[in-house]
């Protein structure tokens, strides 16, 4: 007979248990596991009364601060939860199906990142503002193939020290960092958001030259022999920034009492549905454009296929949406090169040209303000007869 595992005494043979402490002896049974590892519980809500179903989601780490260094166990289990179960069983048995929904995405690199982000958040924010954000990823090309986890804040630093573009840009790139990593912490992907700290550079923001007279005249005499020179020409005088006027459509294009007007605002509410009057240098510009068949785009980019042995001179294939960097890139930096015009001018200039014949035009400050989109003006048609419409026909005219 063997002694007892408990108090290590020998008791009588055959006994069943211990005479002098009481175990139980002999092998014990175990009993079957009910459920599995990681499947999940139930577990009974009293202030709800009903079965909450409950599984781990997976783990993050503590905060620094809470760390202990003889504690091996450094992360938080993260738990989903379902409620609202009459039984156990109905709670256990949902737990499969709540296990199944908490699989995290196969995402992993930045750019498999961007990838799922982009199109869940553009429809969120304007067209111009996605374009932006567009940009300033670009410039985290060095990242874009390494997995999310393993960037760090310093690695940002260095693309943002690293990207030669003003503090705007800066400052976009700040803003991506954090909407791509909070995307990442949701997915359980992160433990913590790496751009807070970034920084964008004190006093960094480069002006954005204006064109002068000369430079806007040139442009001009430039129409017909330099393509989209009449956009550039059209965007002097209407102070829309680039990205709105590509998305300007004929159908925006009023006409009164013989003189036309357009309709349009997106960067903000306060610019929304703003009315300017085409001035009159490119009235004819703008109505030429109105009969341009096959877009409803009043500035569409044209398309060419490619060149080929029968066909040396590529063959004109339709209409699309210009692009903001192809606007800046493959029509204004060219045109600029062409005639002459010195390095550093960008598009967004042209509104700056605007903002500067606005300033020698006659007219109230709150009429010149509605032109830059900077003040909430709602058109209608009826407003044609206000005196407001009448006073930014006026101060548009005085534009020299």
């Amino acid at each position: 007979m063997n002694n007892c595992p408990k108090c290590k005494k020998t008791p009588p043979e055959g006994a069943l248990f211990c005479p002098f402490c009481g175990r139980r002896l002999g092998i014990r049974k175990r009993r079957a596991k009910a459920r599995g590892n990681s499947t999940g519980c139930a577990y009974w809500d009293p202030s709800r009364h009903y079965w909450v179903a409950q599984v781990v989601d997976g783990y993050r780490d503590l905060p620094e601060d809470m760390k202990d260094p003889e504690n091996k166990k450094q992360r938080i289990p993260i738990k989903k939860t379902k409620g609202g179960f009459k039984r156990k069983e109905d709670a256990l048995a949902y737990c499969a199906t709540l296990k199944a929904s908490s699989k995290k995405p196969e995402i992993y690199t930045l750019s498999q990142i961007w990838d799922a982000w982009e199109p869940w958040y553009s429809p969120r924010v304007d067209p111009s503002t996605m374009a932006g954000y567009r940009a300033a990823y670009a410039y985290f090309k060095d990242l874009h193939n390494i997995k999310i986890s393993e960037i760090s804040a310093n690695d940002l630093q260095s693309c943002m020290d690293a990207c030669p573009r003003g503090k705007r840009t800066h400052q976009n790139m700040k803003v991506v960092a954090g909407l791509l990593w909070k995307y990442a912490r949701d997915q359980h992907l992160v433990a913590q958001v790496e751009s807070e700290n970034l920084y964008t550079g004190k006093g960094r923001s480069k002006k954005r030259e204006a064109l002068t007279d000369i430079e806007v005249e040139k442009i001009r005499q430039a129409i017909g022999s330099i393509r989209y020179a009449e956009y550039i020409y059209c965007l002097c005088y209407l102070g829309y920034r680039p990205g709105e006027l590509l998305e300007l459509r004929k159908d925006q294009v009023l006409e009164h009492e013989g003189r036309l007007f357009l309709v349009e605002g997106k960067k903000t509410d306060a610019g929304r549905n703003r009315t300017v009057p085409v001035h009159q240098k490119i009235d004819r510009f703008v109505r030429a454009r109105l009969w341009v068949p096959g877009t409803d785009l009043l500035f569409p980019q044209y398309t060419f296929g490619k060149a080929s042995k029968e066909h040396p001179i590529p063959l004109f294939t339709g209409f699309k949406q210009m692009s903001d960097n192809y606007f800046r890139e493959g029509v204004f930096k060219p045109a600029m090169a062409s005639l002459g015009i010195a390095e550093g001018k960008v598009p967004y200039g042209a509104r700056h040209t605007f903002s500067n014949k606005l300033k020698g035009a006659t007219g109230a400050d709150i009429d010149k303000a509605r032109l830059m989109g900077h003040s909430d003006y709602t058109f209608t048609q009826t407003a044609y007869q206000t005196t407001e419409m009448d006073d930014l026909v006026s101060v548009m005219d005085s534009v020299k």
